[in-house]
């Protein structure tokens, strides 16, 4: 690919750019230039409680909220978007050289809406993420519990073959728009453990135009490359070449933001290291794979407390799958793409101390294929939603209100299931028509919220979310027997106790417990797959489950210079009953307890960045391959960095020098063809100069 070749060449100017800087820093000056932000900066679409926020999650949802600002983000310097979230408080990221290959759950499980800049992305999600630029992205937000039910649809669009229920929350992908005239560049060099050095580059640019008062708008563009090769024996390189424009224009009370994304890359999936050492054959890779992204969202405000907001958007994406083997000539190649498109339009309306938020939801998708004999590859789903909720503030905001409902209905346009692998154009057909223009059962949510300013030390809040999933998936989940499976119903409860007696010692206990009926899961003895037209697919049981645990977090400032938090997250329960059989789960499918802590500290032009993560040990593993019993998680991973900023010929430049799991720790999450290690010690350098 030419892209390729141009990072190569880019490689060389990176070690240019690091020898350049470091000849001139000794000779830099130490007073920055103070950096002027023009009104036009002002992001309401960020502030928790601005109207315009088309993302505002309820005050006492809050406490189960996290947000990783821009600042977050370059002090956790993380390898991409997936690795970024491994580091939120009560998540745990797994990793298998598979298909899907990243896994995400939170708090002991769940299935996790991404939504990017307005956009629904698509059940490929996990292997999108990886390839958004980190400089592209201006902030994301984790809302855990999925009771802020304006934010999307509370069941997938998509494919649904597999055991996702209701979603047990979002995350919030924000991009970057321009403060004022700005121009960055930046290049890292890093290497990881007896692998191949890996590089990448990154241009972003923008400027504000116009008057806030009258006519004023912004435009901005990013590019940006990585490549970061593997050892054959190891095989988990990647590359990627993105581009992405933004822009805004703002005439009175009415706003437009416009976005564009492009990416297109290999993604190789790393080769299993089986129990007796040996390498597993399978080299399966992606090469293209490509992600095409347009949103757009407007906003009308009315008056200072009524706002009508409305995003559309539709995205793309295209993958040709490579299946070959190391050990022979077998290869096999699969194209498939999927496109999903919809809009949300909201209006979010304050009276006093009462907020009103209303808003519907439309989300089509198309998964296709070019060949036609394989009809698992083609289908064509909506969603359509809609949502109401209500906020009170009560004795002048000391006790806050909510309630809210929401009503997804999801129709079939067409689709295809079948048990023969030879099957004629018509048969295929026949299968669409069979299965085409079907309103499935509505999925319903009701969610209650409440919270107390008992004083201005102390704070209660408590949540609770009851959802019926409406039917059991629209595409026929089979079980091992041919018995019929039934709709997923969630209740779950959040209890939380917010202290803040100083500031630099500001605790949040919480308590949560979640209540799965009929929840779809593999089962572990017998045929556990199936083949149509050659792709594989899980058969499915069912069973309730019932989790519960702790979270306490404590954050602060112990100067004004110098910040933490730390969080642990525990399980105290974790059950799946099944036939009146009661299994204790606690550390058999995830880690039973999460650690994670971070600390930031400035010292005149130097800053200062430690961030820690203990994970508990697990001992199995489901897929295809079957029920593997394996020592999984038990690990601990350091990551630091030190940046320092420098002026150069009155620009800024910043040097950074980082290193992820210092302690150098070879820990796998998954056992499916082997276990899948962490590359291990990765140590890097960037270099960024803001004109």
């Amino acid at each position: 690919m030419s892209s390729i070749n141009q990072l190569h060449r880019l490689n060389s100017l990176t070690l240019m750019l690091a020898v350049a800087f470091a000849g001139t820093a000794g000779a830099a000056e130490t007073t920055l230039p103070t950096v002027e932000v023009s009104a036009n900066a002002a992001r309401p679409d960020l502030e928790p409680e601005s109207p315009r926020n088309p993302y505002r999650v309820e005050t006492t949802g809050r406490f189960g909220s996290e947000v990783m600002t821009r600042e977050d983000i370059e002090a956790l310097a993380p390898r991409d978007v997936i690795d970024l979230l491994d580091k939120a408080v009560g998540m745990n990221v797994s990793y298998q050289g598979r298909r899907s290959p990243y896994f995400l759950d939170e708090r002991g499980g769940g299935n996790l809406t991404f939504i990017l800049d307005g956009a629904v992305l698509p059940s490929s999600f996990n292997r999108i993420l990886q390839k958004i630029p980190l400089a592209a992205i201006e902030q994301i937000q984790i809302v855990r519990g999925s009771t802020s039910l304006v934010l999307g649809p509370a069941v997938p669009a998509g494919q649904t073959n597999s055991g996702s229920g209701i979603n047990t929350g979002f995350v919030i992908i924000r991009t970057r728009q321009p403060k004022g005239t700005e121009l960055e560049a930046s290049a890292f060099v890093e290497q990881a453990d007896k692998q191949p050095s890996a590089n990448g580059q990154s241009v972003y640019g923008g400027l504000h135009f116009g008057d806030p008062g009258s006519v004023s708008g912004y435009a901005g563009g990013m590019w940006a490359g990585k490549d970061m090769p593997s050892k054959m024996t190891w095989f988990d390189g990647q590359d990627a070449d993105a581009q992405m424009l933004v822009g805004g224009l703002s005439v009175g009370r009415f706003s437009l933001g416009v976005t564009a994304y492009h990416d297109e890359g290999r993604f190789e999936m790393q080769r299993g290291v089986t129990f007796s050492g040996t390498l597993d054959a399978s080299k399966w890779y992606y090469d293209p794979l490509k992600t095409n992204l347009f949103s757009t969202d407007m906003s009308f405000a009315w008056n200072d407390d009524q706002t009508t907001l409305l995003s559309i958007f539709n995205t793309r994406y295209d993958q040709t799958e490579h299946d070959d083997s190391f050990t022979s000539s077998t290869t096999s190649v699969r194209l498939f793409q999927e496109k999903t498109s919809g809009y949300s339009l909201r209006h979010n309306a304050r009276f006093g101390d009462t907020l009103l938020q209303a808003g519907t939801q439309y989300t089509l998708s198309e998964g296709f294929g070019p060949n036609t004999n394989t009809p698992y590859n083609n289908w064509r789903t909506s969603v359509n939603g809609w949502s109401l909720s209500g906020e009170q503030k009560l004795f002048g905001g000391q006790v806050v209100l909510d309630a809210g409902y929401r009503r997804d209905l999801k129709h079939i346009d067409y689709s295809a299931s079948s048990t023969s692998s030879t099957l004629t154009a018509a048969q295929i057909a026949a299968l669409l028509r069979a299965n085409a223009g079907k309103d499935l059962a509505p999925a319903q949510i009701v969610t209650l919220g409440g919270r107390w300013r008992i004083s201005p030390m102390f704070a209660v809040s408590g949540r609770y979310f009851d959802g019926d999933e409406g039917t059991s998936g629209d595409f026929t989940l089979r079980t091992q027997s041919g018995a019929p499976l039934h709709p997923e119903h969630q209740k779950r409860r959040e209890l939380a106790l917010e202290i803040d007696p100083v500031p630099y010692f500001r605790p949040t206990l919480t308590w949560f417990d979640v209540d799965i009926k009929n929840l779809k899961t593999l089962p572990t003895t017998g045929t556990l797959t199936y083949v149509v037209d050659g792709v594989t697919y899980y058969y499915y049981t069912e069973g309730d489950s019932h989790r519960r645990g702790l979270e306490l977090l404590v954050k602060g400032d112990i100067t004004p210079r110098t910040s933490y938090s730390a969080a642990w997250t525990h399980m105290t329960d974790n059950t799946t009953t099944a036939s009146g059989v009661v299994t204790d789960n606690l550390g058999t499918f995830a880690p039973r307890d999460l650690y994670t802590a971070r600390l930031s500290h400035a010292w005149e032009l130097y800053r200062f960045n430690v961030s820690y993560k203990r994970a508990g040990p697990w001992n199995e593993s489901t897929s295809p391959m079957g029920t593997v019993y394996a020592n999984l998680g038990d690990y601990d991973r350091v990551d630091a960095n030190v940046m320092r900023d420098f002026l150069l010929d009155g620009h800024k430049v910043t040097v950074e020098v980082y290193g992820r799991n210092l302690g150098n720790q070879h820990y796998a999450t998954r056992y499916t063809t082997g276990y899948y290690y962490d590359r291990g010690r990765t140590l890097g350098v960037q270099l960024a100069a803001r004109l």
